[in-house]
């Protein structure tokens, strides 16, 4: 580059100006910007990867040892779900026998197995009032009341005996005539309104509203479980501003819970820490979405916003997903799953097997989670059946098929959804990236040559450049000189 500056100088004077070194010069000097441009590309690259990385799960504070972390024992069971198992079963068969009539008078005669599976539950015990009264209670995110039900139950234990409450014998019971009707996707239950004292795990927590049942509707009489721990938000509560547990839990213990989270591990419900073991690679956020269908946003569902879907050639966008912890499988739109089932069935055409079926790519936050016919099918004897389900709803529900490949941290106090990192689609960033490597030994060749080039004609000019005349010495000098 030296060189290639003392020949642009020479433009200054160009009856001195060697052309030859000038357009090297030039070639060099635009080489060297390349060069530089291409390093500054690959040094942005970098520092942006490096920062992600580093930064993956720089939203998750660590704890510091007076932070608090509260924990329950939990159980997973197969058991039938009492919000929504039976209800969302006969809308899938609606919707599989309109489709398989359907499909009979298309070219594939491929028949698809849909797994009936129940539902997939997290149940655990609480105790309410004082002194304390024990309840098998789900443990649900998607509702947000907590209800158990009373003494007075007309038909609770029509099919199977539960705990019931006894407020009169609890001494910090709070009793009112505000009547409750609570609405699910299967059943209902009727109930007062009522305060008492709410311990779990190693949680305590005074005057926690709940709903004191007096009057339940099929599957509840049947369940194993006594009531339902909603663990949505009070957007979703009734009546309309109902604090949650997790509101009083927050206002009780939020000093002292550096991350407002709770977490479904192997064995407990954990609250207050972020199980990092479970992240080896960090944690990204992903923002919950308000709910505008009751004409005022608010947040209600662990709703997130799904970039994109694809699936055998087929890519959709603008859909909604639903964490839910007590689904055991996916769930979709009608229409969306009318498309799934075709491509299911034509990859079914050719081979049985679960790991032939197409790959489910869910694009949340920019990142791909990518879901195999082996994670969300069961391979049995004579096929493949599906853990996914259809029903008549516009919103996604990504169940207990999600949550067993990647684990899911729920934030109540600043309303996201924790996931590991995904796989990155493929953008322009990286693909200027790899212009950007793939150049760089260009350019390095090239400059090479080129230099290579320029000396050897700097060496041919020094060669072919006549020698200057030597000065004729001075007698009288030389006989100074003489000693």
């Amino acid at each position: 580059m030296r060189s290639a500056m003392e020949s642009l100088r020479q433009l200054r004077h160009p009856q001195d100006a060697d052309p030859a070194r000038v357009r090297s010069a030039r070639v060099l000097l635009l080489l060297g910007a390349l060069a530089g441009f291409l390093g500054a590309c690959c040094i942005g690259l970098v520092a942006t990867v490096v920062g992600r990385f580093f930064t993956g799960g720089g939203n998750a504070k660590l704890l510091t040892p007076e932070a608090v972390v509260l924990s329950l024992p939990i159980m997973r069971a197969p058991a039938p779900h009492p919000l929504a198992g039976r209800s969302r079963q006969h809308v899938h068969e609606r919707f599989m026998n309109r489709y398989m009539r359907l499909a009979q008078k298309a070219t594939f005669p491929a028949e698809i197995d849909i797994k009936n599976e129940d539902d997939v539950i997290f149940y655990g015990v609480i105790a309410l009032g004082r002194p304390a009264q024990q309840f098998r209670v789900v443990f649900d995110t998607g509702s947000a009341n907590l209800w158990v039900p009373s003494e007075e139950c007309i038909n609770c234990d029509s099919m199977k005996l539960h705990n019931k409450f006894d407020g009169p014998s609890s001494s910090s019971y709070e009793h009112s005539r505000y009547g409750v009707e609570l609405t699910y996707a299967s059943g209902s239950c009727k109930g007062f309104l009522a305060r008492d004292r709410l311990s779990f795990g190693n949680v305590t927590v005074e005057k926690v509203p709940f709903v004191e049942v007096f009057q339940v509707s099929a599957p509840f009489p049947a369940s194993d479980f006594d009531g339902i721990f909603g663990l949505a938000f009070n957007g979703l509560a009734q009546p309309t501003g109902l604090q949650t547990p997790l509101d009083l839990m927050q206002k009780v213990y939020g000093d002292r819970m550096r991350q407002k989270v709770f977490s479904f591990l192997p064995g407990e419900l954990v609250f207050g820490a972020v199980p990092m073991d479970r992240y080896p690679s960090g944690i990204r956020w992903l923002d919950v979405m308000k709910d505008n269908d009751a004409g005022e946003a608010a947040y209600r569902f662990w709703a997130i916003s799904m970039d994109r879907i694809s699936f055998g050639g087929t890519r959709l966008t603008g859909r909604v997903g639903l964490m839910d912890s007590g689904s055991s499988c996916l769930v979709l739109p009608s229409k969306d799953a009318s498309l799934f089932y075709d491509a299911v069935r034509q990859a079914q055409q050719h081979d049985a097997r679960c790991s032939a079926l197409p790959t489910l790519t869910l694009t949340l936050g920019g990142q791909d989670y990518i879901l195999t016919g082996e994670d969300y099918g069961f391979q049995r004897l004579g096929g493949c059946q599906l853990c996914v389900q259809a029903r008549e709803e516009r919103t996604w529900i990504l169940g207990d098929v999600f949550h067993r490949k990647f684990p899911v941290t729920y934030d109540f106090g600043s309303h996201r959804i924790g996931l590991p990192p995904g796989s990155r689609p493929w953008t322009w960033l990286w693909v200027i990236g790899l212009l950007c490597l793939a150049a760089i030994p260009v350019v390095v060749v090239l400059g090479r040559a080129s230099r290579r080039q320029w000396n050897r004609r700097r060496a041919r000019q020094m060669e072919q450049a006549p020698s200057a005349p030597t000065a004729p010495r001075d007698p009288a000098c030389e006989l100074s000189q003489r000693p």
